[in-house]
């Protein structure tokens, strides 16, 4: 990359195109995997004889993997090259989907899902990073649209494609599935993406493991709660080593030289706020997702492939709205776009809940999926980028990474809040006893949702002169090499 006459970075447009389609596309890979594996979860239920837990393991050990190294792989990725860890974290997203598809029982399913997570964390800590590289900061709410967009393809795909396969194959063909989409990308990647590297830091071993283990302990403690009992030993344990650990984390990050999460980041109040709202977004997302599903199958008494036809009034949107939400924030500004979709996703999820305890059946429930549907295809673009054009360009990558590492934490919080409500308040079996546990696990997610609202007040307008300053030579890409 070289500099223009007026000192500010040149963005070749022929790069830009191509970063932003491969890496959107990584995206895609991830995206589709997890609303795939979601429409599956009844048929792992029946197959595997998986209970609540180990169907909620299956999704949120996928995350936990994915929140554990999006931190690590941004460090690595500004040390060693960006493109390079990029490609990287799709090679071991790859191999894994193929051990989840060779998978005999749900215990090994869960190990391989947890593998698939962390190479899917460092492909989209790096493919967040390579975009705002390649894109000019006045453009780049635009550019995360597009992303958003083909995100969500994936996530109006997944269940479609999910029931198809389920239906009318096996359940490991939704791990084959990603096989030939990964080596294409690698390939590709290679040749159309430039390398980049952002300010060297040292890998931070010991935050990566105290972070892990607080995660894991109150999330394990949150999904077995409903089942093993709240007081047991396990669930106890779980909470308070899980709390303890983040709280050593918390303090080891104010005094490590190389902390994962720099906790100086969060004096942005934009970068502050997009965080949390990441974190709301995706613990409603996953969690409504998580139950939804498995409400329209087993209580509704839908098909695989029925299920996913009947997602799609809620996941089908974002190829169209997203990459208006992106283009309107380059005008306006996030947080009125923010506010504005969480707000109808909460609603809109609400509804669905006292429907589904009132016994009326999906039809009336395909409007409140629509508003739903159109809050977060609104919110998931903005609030990446509201994260992406708060920081500096020698930022983005750790920008990415802490950002993403809090959203996937959402997304492993919002499945285990939801487990911990359906198993306390319902269960599997009769329609009526999993309407039981549906409808308060629903409520909750709702709530959480609108407090994100909260968090995104503190979202301001961007400067973009401000973060249009020039980029050091050493952290300028160089040319797309083959």
């Amino acid at each position: 990359m070289t500099l223009s006459d007026n000192s500010l970075p040149a963005y070749p447009k022929a790069r830009q195109r191509w970063t932003l389609i491969l890496a959107s596309f990584a995206s895609f890979m991830v995206g589709l995997d997890v609303l795939v594996v979601t429409t599956a979860l009844p048929t792992l239920h029946e197959e595997l004889g998986a209970g609540v837990s180990g169907l909620g393991w299956t999704v949120s050990a996928y995350e936990l993997g994915f929140a554990a190294f999006i931190l690590t792989g941004a460090a690595l990725g500004d040390r060693f090259g960006r493109r390079a860890l990029f490609v990287t974290g799709v090679g071991l997203f790859t191999l894994s989907s193929a051990l989840c598809a060779m998978s005999g029982t749900i215990e090994i399913l869960i190990a391989a899902r947890a593998l698939q997570g962390v190479g899917g964390g460092i492909a989209i800590a790096l493919a967040l990073a390579v975009i705002a590289d390649a894109t000019p900061p006045q453009e780049r709410g635009a550019a995360f649209g597009v992303w958003g967009a083909i995100s969500g393809v994936a996530v109006a795909a997944g269940p479609l494609v999910g029931g198809l396969i389920i239906q009318g194959f096996a359940w490991q063909w939704i791990f084959w599935l990603n096989v030939p989409v990964g080596v294409v990308l690698i390939v590709m990647s290679l040749m159309k993406i430039a390398e980049t590297r952002g300010e060297t830091r040292a890998v931070d071993l010991l935050g990566l493991v105290l972070s892990t283990l607080g995660v894991f302990g109150i999330a394990q403690a949150l999904i077995r709660g409903g089942e093993v009992g709240w007081t047991s030993p396990a669930v106890l344990g779980g909470f308070i080593g899980g709390a303890v650990a983040l709280v050593l984390f918390v303090i080891w990050e104010t005094r490590a030289s190389s902390p994962m999460m720099p906790l100086s980041m969060f004096r942005n109040r934009s970068f502050t706020g997009g965080c949390l709202t990441s974190f709301v977004l995706a613990a409603a997302l996953y969690g409504n997702g998580f139950v939804f599903a498995q409400y329209l199958q087993l209580a509704e008494g839908n098909d695989p492939l029925g299920v996913g036809i009947r997602l799609l009034p809620w996941v089908g949107l974002a190829i169209f709205i997203s990459p208006i939400a992106g283009k309107m924030a380059d005008s306006m500004g996030e947080r009125p776009l923010v506010i504005v979709g969480l707000l109808l996703h909460g609603i809109g999820f609400l509804a669905i809940a006292l429907m589904a305890s009132a016994g009326t059946g999906y039809g009336p429930m395909i409007f409140p999926l629509l508003l739903a549907g159109i809050g977060v295809s609104i919110a998931f673009p903005t609030v990446a980028s509201a994260v992406m054009r708060s920081v500096s360009p020698m930022e983005v990558g750790i920008a990415a990474g802490v950002s993403n590492t809090i959203r996937q934490v959402g997304a492993v919080f919002g499945v285990a809040a939801a487990a911990a409500v359906f198993t306390a308040a319902g269960g599997y079996g009769a329609s009526e006893r999993f309407v039981a546990g549906f409808t308060p696990a629903t409520i909750v997610l709702a709530v959480i949702t609108f407090a994100g609202v909260a968090a995104a007040l503190i979202i301001r307008r961007p400067d973009y002169e401000a973060s249009a300053a020039p980029m050091p030579p050493e952290a300028q890409p160089g040319p797309a090499t083959s």
